[in-house]
């Protein structure tokens, strides 16, 4: 994410919200940045794929580290990514909307079929 921002300082020479969300950025410029925030964010959320990382930092954390990670953490990645990726790349947003969906519900599949084990 780090780099997707330095990209758009590059480009516009400004990290302001307000204005981020008035620039018009070419499709090709907001795919890239939507993936760069996505991949940011999915981590923080956590989305199925990369999702590993979170049993563990609920084992060693602790209690409440874990009640901290788990009530106000894990919801920021979807806070941002509603915040910052859907408004200031609208049709990067559009583009992946299917993919999104793809990985929701792969994540409830695979969700359901490990509670049943």
């Amino acid at each position: 994410m780090l780099l997707a921002i330095l990209l758009i300082l590059l480009q516009t020479g400004t990290t302001d919200l307000q204005i981020l969300l008035t620039t018009e950025f070419s499709e090709r410029r907001q795919i890239l940045l939507w993936i760069a925030f996505f991949a940011s964010f999915a981590v923080k959320v956590p989305m199925v794929p990369i999702h590993i990382w979170l049993p563990e930092a609920h084992v060693e954390a602790p209690t409440a580290g874990s009640v901290i990670l788990a009530g106000i953490l894990l919801k920021l990645g979807t806070y941002g990514f509603l915040r910052f990726s859907i408004p200031m790349f609208p049709e990067a947003t559009l583009c992946f909307t299917p993919f999104i969906y793809t990985l929701s519900a792969i994540a409830i599949i695979y969700t359901s079929l490990t509670t049943l084990r």
